[in-house]
């Protein structure tokens, strides 16, 4: 049915539920897994305005920061993989999460997306988006939501 899944991971337990689901998955099918961390760049808009001078010492600092917060994610995504023994291979996008969950799907060929959602409510979503909803609704691919509750983390 599936040829190959992209799971999203967030460092978050709802992160980590969504790639335990996303590997059971790949596992019964015998399918590889693609796992992408990205670095929300709209948060930190200073970070991605190319035509500014290069980024002052704390601008670099938080960019390094989250470099290696996105490594350490990843490298955790890789162990989980191998511990039940499902290839995997991670990528590590930096923008909209959204947009570049969706690029990603499409460029590796994914047909099926796991994302994690925290279980915000519609209040939630209007200030402060979600990737989960975003995936839903601008995907081509068939999305797999692994839901948190209120509270989750």
């Amino acid at each position: 049915m599936f040829r190959s899944i992209l799971v999203a991971v967030d460092g978050s337990d709802i992160g980590q539920k969504a790639l335990e689901q996303g590997l059971a998955i790949a596992r019964a099918m015998e399918i590889p897994v693609h796992a992408v961390h990205v670095i929300q760049t709209a948060v930190y808009p200073a970070l991605v305005l190319s035509d500014l001078p290069p980024p002052d010492i704390a601008q670099q600092a938080l960019l390094d920061a989250l470099e290696r917060e996105a490594d350490e994610i990843l490298a955790d995504a890789e162990k989980t993989a191998a511990a039940v023994g499902v290839p995997i291979t991670t990528h590590k996008q930096v923008g909209h999460p959204g947009a570049e969950i969706i690029a990603l799907a499409r460029e590796v060929g994914a047909d099926l997306i796991v994302v994690g959602s925290h279980g915000k409510g519609r209040l939630g979503r209007l200030f402060l988006g979600s990737t989960g909803s975003y995936v839903v609704d601008h995907a081509t691919s068939t999305v797999m939501v692994v839901r948190g509750g209120p509270g989750s983390s």
